[in-house]
């Protein structure tokens, strides 16, 4: 099968969208396919492009077998909705003509959503490739960013959501990450049949329990404090303050320490937070590439989930908490819906109430205090982890939706 993959995001850079799709294609690749990613060129988050990749309209390369297109867009950091959406839309461009002039021949068009323009060009380019579209859903978008107040104006907000159920109905097939996002889309009238759900996973091998005296740990000078960690996006969905005023709450506690490791928009704003309150139990890390996350996780004594207190967000699952799963670190979540079921089946972590400082304050005091406990809890989620979370078989199941479109056109 030939399979062309639009995802503007794609490694070198961090984070969910770039990692799931470059594990997803790596799989296909294994099993015999032809994968193309058509991308843009690596920014996020800082919205700085690598020097090796300056100066270009088109950058083609192979990664794990996989031939990737790396388009020229609006190189932006992760913040301010007016740049991000210049990056959307230049994106929207280049990809369009990377796909159907470079690409080549394909058997199915998939695209990632968010952001929804990266859909619409993965629409463009199966229609006039007159080739099944499939839209992945990772967010509820604009939902999401609506709830957030990111966009208010009606004017922006309307034509977002005609997009959105442009997208759903022609796409011949809806692939989500969590069930309740797929029920969500159910419930707005598309047709069951067509929407499946591919949870995120983790590479189980590359994501595993090691040694918490390291190198990060000797080179951040964090000797046997008692880290309690968040690493990733540093934006408005988050809620990170709550970890500030929590951390303020602990400032006598001398052997626990806050670490943060990653870049946003809320990031400078966080720093001046704890800098006002005077904080010295809280550090901040510029963000950290793939390979050096799990050395990270596995200095980590304790690993933080926050999420805002939205409806919205009761369909996510943070893709960290697989990781942090697959490396035997226990979490303390601030979040409902999806992901606390699946924290509470897993037995990997506690419960924290969304946008509670106390109860965070006290679920990292208690677990401090409770080796034991923690332990057990990093070791049950490594447990469902092996389970469960196999990105190897989540790839196969993507695949599956993939052959199940071209099967009744082989049929004649």
């Amino acid at each position: 099968m030939r399979i062309l993959f639009l995802c503007q995001y794609f490694p070198p850079e961090p984070g969910a969208p770039a990692a799931r799709t470059h594990e997803h294609a790596r799989e296909w690749v294994r099993l015999g396919h032809d994968v193309t990613v058509v991308c843009g060129l690596p920014h996020y988050p800082e919205g700085v492009v690598p020097p090796a990749y300056r100066g270009r309209l088109l950058f083609e390369e192979q990664m794990d077998g996989i031939r990737v297109l790396r388009c020229w867009l609006f190189a932006t950091a992760n913040r301010g909705a007016v740049l991000r959406s210049l990056s959307f839309v230049t994106f929207l461009f280049t990809a369009t003509i990377a796909a159907l002039f470079r690409a080549g021949p394909c058997d199915v068009v998939a695209a990632t959503s968010p952001q929804m323009l990266c859909g619409l060009a993965g629409w463009i380019v199966a229609a006039l490739k007159r080739r099944p579209f499939v839209l992945e859903v990772r967010d509820l978008w604009p939902k999401q960013i609506v709830d957030l107040g990111v966009i208010t104006n009606p004017l922006l907000v309307r034509p977002l959501y005609r997009l959105e159920r442009f997208l759903y109905r022609h796409a011949v097939a809806i692939v989500t990450v969590a069930p309740a996002a797929a029920e969500d889309i159910i419930t707005r009238g598309v047709p069951r049949e067509k929407v499946f759900t591919i949870p995120n996973g983790v590479d189980l091998d590359y994501f595993r329990p090691a040694d918490r005296l390291n190198e990060v740990r000797e080179a951040n000078g964090w000797g046997g404090s008692f880290i309690a960690l968040y690493i990733g996006a540093h934006g408005l969905s988050q809620g990170l303050e709550i970890v500030i005023d929590a951390a303020e709450q602990l400032r006598e506690r001398k052997d626990i320490l806050f670490a943060f490791v990653g870049a946003g928009a809320r990031k400078t704003a966080l720093i001046a937070m704890a800098r006002e309150k005077g904080l010295q139990n809280v550090c901040f890390l510029p963000a950290v590439p793939k390979e050096s996350m799990p050395g990270y996780y596995a200095a980590a004594d304790l690993c933080l989930v926050p999420l805002l207190k939205r409806e919205v967000f009761r369909t996510n699952i943070p893709s960290k908490m697989f990781e942090i799963m697959a490396c035997a670190r226990p979490i303390a979540l601030c979040a409902e819906g999806q992901a606390l079921q699946l924290l509470q089946e897993s037995g990997g972590g506690v419960a924290v109430p969304p946008e509670d400082a106390a109860a965070l304050a006290k679920t990292v005091t208690d677990l401090a205090d409770d080796p034991a406990g923690t332990l057990r809890h990093g070791e049950a989620g490594r447990t469902f982890a092996e389970s469960h979370f196999s990105r190897a078989e989540r790839a196969r199941k993507y695949l599956d939706v993939f052959v199940g479109l071209l099967r009744p056109k082989a049929g004649g």
